[in-house]
């Protein structure tokens, strides 16, 4: 993807917005549009996933998301232009960018409460066995 490039091609937005926590990062850097820190940012995305509050997520969970955005997710959205990274200072900013795939952003999420919520790892009921 070329950051210099006038707008997204639409392979690079579907490439984007195929993983759901990309999306919910999007997501959440769209409703605050601010600079976040990474775990500022985890933290509002396990909370968004997990559909409760960051008291009821394990630091397990948290640190789990984190990793993920910091290794994979945010590095992603930085390449694309869709955010600034400040590595040495951890703080993630949505940048002008964000608006040419706010369409497809809010098309996914508006799927995806229609259908069943992603199982946490309570989601299994016993057999009573």
């Amino acid at each position: 993807m070329d950051v210099n490039s006038p707008s997204l091609e639409l392979d690079a937005v579907f490439s984007i917005l195929d993983t759901r926590r990309r999306r919910t990062t999007l997501a959440v850097l769209a409703d605050h549009r601010k600079t976040l820190s990474l775990a500022d940012l985890a933290d509002e995305v396990a909370v968004r996933e997990h559909d409760t509050t960051i008291t009821n997520l394990s630091p397990t969970v948290v640190d789990e998301i984190s990793r993920s955005l910091y290794h994979n997710h945010v590095p992603v959205l930085a390449d694309a232009g869709l955010v600034a990274y400040d590595r040495e200072r951890d703080l993630v900013t949505a940048t002008g960018r964000l608006d040419e795939l706010e369409p497809f952003l809010s098309m996914a999420l508006e799927t995806e409460r229609v259908e069943e919520p992603v199982p946490t790892a309570d989601w299994r009921e016993t057999d009573g066995d």
